[in-house]
């Protein structure tokens, strides 16, 4: 018996670790509280994205439509490269996608011109959002999300998101949302990689996140309908 219970307390122990992981389907779950729902066009891959006016889509064939916010009015919409990650920076649009690519496209929010092709190196950017005047990006191929300074071109590594299926990325008050398509979750990192919470989407087919200037979120679904939602 002496030797059986301290194993006993170890198996037990290692339960409870799995139990509280948050990346645990079984884990438990904040909810969020829904503010409005709003009916799109706008379905499948892609993330989304918030300009201080209004919200942009992307899409892996290509359409960038922006909508307005309140209504999910389309207001325009331009035919540029495809993509599934989208920011808003610098007053241009920044693109990239899960395909391979090591590129980074720039594109004119007024004309849907690609103003630019930054060359990522070493980078296959596939999601990306910014803080200050430097870009987050996660890449494809390490499952890593790195701070990127496009104006030196230099790169460092923030932590590993191998374990989730990222369909969005946002700034949110200093930490980090990030959809998971597998587990229909919202994730809030720390932005040294510590998980501050977990919410369970409002809907099936969670796909992109954004954030705007009231620090309401928006959860866009693979169906094209978007959730208004507050944080607890």
């Amino acid at each position: 018996m002496l030797l059986i219970l301290p194993l006993l307390v170890i198996i037990s122990g290692c339960k409870d670790i799995v139990f509280n992981n948050p990346l645990d389907p079984d884990a438990s779950r904040d909810v969020l509280q829904i503010i409005r729902v709003l009916d799109t066009p706008l379905g499948g891959k892609g993330d989304i994205a918030f300009d201080g006016e209004k919200f942009w889509k992307i899409n892996p064939y290509g359409n960038l439509t922006a909508f307005d916010q309140e209504s999910g009015t389309i207001i325009r919409t331009f035919y540029t490269s495809p993509g599934t990650g989208v920011v808003f920076f610098r007053d241009e649009i920044y693109l990239c996608n899960e395909s391979g690519e090591n590129v980074l496209m720039v594109t004119d929010p007024l004309s849907g011109d690609t103003n630019n092709r930054i060359s990522m190196r070493d980078l296959f950017p596939a999601y990306l959002t910014s803080v200050d005047q430097t870009l987050l990006i996660y890449d494809a191929r390490s499952g890593g999300l790195f701070q990127y300074n496009p104006d030196s071109g230099d790169a460092v590594q923030l932590f590993d998101l191998s374990g989730i299926d990222i369909g969005g990325i946002a700034l949110y008050k200093g930490d980090l949302l990030i959809t998971d398509k597998n587990t229909d979750s919202l994730y809030r990192y720390s932005l040294d990689g510590n998980v501050q919470d977990v919410f369970s989407s409002p809907a099936a087919g969670i796909s992109g996140v954004a954030v705007d200037n009231s620090d309401y979120v928006y959860l866009i679904m693979m169906d094209g309908k978007i959730y208004k939602v507050s944080l607890p």
